[in-house]
């Protein structure tokens, strides 16, 4: 983990950059002091930075780290197996 204690300040930006707060996406999944839904939301937002960086690779503007897209599925696979959780992400835009 990039922060040795998860606070409110610390929460609210893994919200906004989970990559910024956590190394990897199991981190999330491992932490104590998350409930399931905020793990499920700060993965959910992981995901959604992952595909936009897929697409700019596709585009030619990519650079950096790759998409850790397979690593986050794998762990909202892990928090929510039947993807029942999801649904309420169903309507969540994919492009920001």
């Amino acid at each position: 983990m990039k922060v040795s204690v998860l606070g409110a300040a610390e929460i609210e930006q893994a919200l906004v950059s989970p990559s910024s707060v956590f190394e990897a996406p199991q981190e999330v999944v491992d932490s104590r002091a998350l409930a399931n839904i905020l793990k499920i939301e700060i993965l959910k937002r992981w995901e959604l930075d992952a595909r936009a960086l897929q697409r700019a690779t596709e585009e030619n503007m990519g650079g950096g780290e790759p998409a850790p897209l397979d690593a986050v599925n794998d762990a909202l696979a892990k928090l929510d197996p039947e993807g029942k959780a999801m649904e309420a992400f169903a309507k969540a835009p994919t492009k920001l």
